[in-house]
């Protein structure tokens, strides 16, 4: 009799059958250590007026993680070396995932002991929604390399009040990772959450107790401006346009802005290393660079630091670097800082087209985030732009003005972004002296024109 080739439904419907079921509690070993990718879905997948988001804490052997930086979700799309990378748009092949995490699971940290990988509803306990809405949430552990299902976890969610939920937990013991299925909800969302795991989150100040309203002689004064209490999400997509995030507490804390992007899928490795990039303007006219060559420093001018080059990027593992900005520098340096923001590839990448490597930028600070997702033309002209601006920050005093950019390099130009104006109002022009990775070489002064310096370089 004639053997007949399995069809993909069977192959894919053999892959399902053979993968570990868990049940609350139970738990599974992850065989050698390898990439897996954990992909995380929920029925439906959309909701009108009903934001739901994964997210990844990596947390130490007391159940807390060692900083904010180890909280990994949309916002913050990678742990600072780079062992766990959040996918919001899963990419596994199965309609039913919507968002995953690719874990190195041999790169993760030795003082990580766990990945507690959670689901939340946004803004959920303020719109009365809760996972009662829903007809169920998964997680599933998968091989990236073959797309097998190695482990899946149904939690049934009728009934429940909570607007968050640690759904599974990636765990070391005795040298060896396993998954375990958890199903722990939250009543207090993601704050209450973050805050069980070490996250820092401000509470809001109580309000006052009412008192009574006397009846106005006149007109009454308009009431005042209140911060918002949750989480705040706002996407730019325009040239630009524009949003505002209000720095708490006279600036403290830590402004972290992330670029990433993805495998163009042209096959080659050679030409997936982006690099960002920025130049702070400040109050008193001087340029600021940073990039990787060119780290910067946190406690000292110009009060930001890059965290590291990044080479590749795959469809598994998104290239992902991040600058860090005191959130009091204007504060620190006496006026407005403007910064510009951009990727860049360099000539020995190859004729690439950094519109093919869709970057986007997020900004974040405390519990609000602005990204910058504009759709760079792409095209055989694009493989001679070698600087792509994504977008443009403004510090002035408590204020932080993000606005999309769209602006792009004059064809095969290593000319640098840079700011002109009074701090206030950014133009953002590209004649700035070209910097490449070793430094102000010879040769970038040959390319450089003008009398246009950086500071620190």
């Amino acid at each position: 009799m004639r053997a007949h080739r399995p069809t993909e439904r069977m192959v894919r419907e053999w892959m399902e059958m053979s993968a570990v079921v868990l049940t609350p509690g139970a738990n599974t070993g992850i065989a050698a250590g390898g990439p897996v990718r954990l992909a995380v879905g929920w029925d439906p997948k959309s909701l009108p007026g009903m934001e739901v988001d994964a997210s990844a804490f990596m947390v130490g052997a007391d159940g807390k993680v060692p900083d904010d930086r180890h909280f990994v979700f949309y916002g913050a799309q990678a742990s600072p070396e780079g062992s766990v990378r959040f996918r919001p748009d899963a990419a596994t092949g199965a309609e039913s995932d919507t968002q995953a995490f690719d874990v190195a699971l041999s790169q993760v940290p030795a003082t990580i002991d766990a990945i507690d990988v959670c689901v939340t509803i946004h803004e959920g306990q303020a719109r009365g929604q809760s996972f009662d809405s829903l007809k169920g949430v998964f997680a599933r552990l998968i091989d990236p390399s073959s797309g097998q299902e190695l482990a899946r976890f149904d939690l049934p969610v009728s009934g429940m009040t909570e607007t968050a939920i640690t759904l599974v937990r990636l765990y070391r013991r005795n040298g060896q990772w396993k998954m375990r299925a958890v199903g722990q909800g939250f009543a207090g969302g993601l704050a209450a959450l973050a805050t069980h795991l070490g996250v820092e989150i401000d509470a809001p100040e109580p309000a006052p107790a009412p008192s009574p309203t006397p009846k106005p002689t006149s007109a009454p004064e308009p009431a005042p401006d209140t911060k918002p209490v949750s989480l705040k999400k706002v996407t730019l997509t325009k040239t630009g346009a524009t949003s505002r995030i209000t720095l708490d507490k006279r600036g403290s804390g830590i402004i972290r802005v992330t670029a990433t992007w993805i495998d163009n899928g042209d096959k080659s490795s050679n030409n997936d290393d982006l690099d960002l990039r920025a130049g702070l303007r400040m109050p008193d006219g001087s340029m600021q660079w940073l990039a990787a060559s060119h780290p910067g420093d946190l406690t000292t001018m110009p009060y930001a630091r890059h965290l590291g080059d990044v080479r590749t990027a795959t469809k598994d593992a998104p290239g992902t670097e991040i600058i860090e900005v005191d959130a009091g520098i204007s504060h620190k340096v006496g006026g407005p800082v403007a910064m510009v923001f951009s990727v860049y590839s360099a000539v020995s990448n190859g004729a690439v087209s950094i519109a093919s490597l869709k970057p986007v930028m997020s900004v974040e600070h405390g519990d609000k985030i602005v990204t910058c997702a504009y759709d760079f033309p792409d095209g055989a002209q694009a493989k001679g732009v070698y600087t792509y601006v994504i977008g443009t920050v403004l510090i002035d005093g408590d204020d932080l003005d993000v606005r999309l950019s769209g602006l792009t390099s004059p064809p095969r130009s290593e000319n640098t972004p840079w700011i002109e104006g009074d701090g206030r109002s950014l133009t953002v022009t590209f004649d700035g002296p070209a910097v490449f990775k070793k430094g102000r070489t010879l040769f970038a002064r040959m390319m450089s024109s003008g009398t246009k310096k950086y500071a620190n370089v």
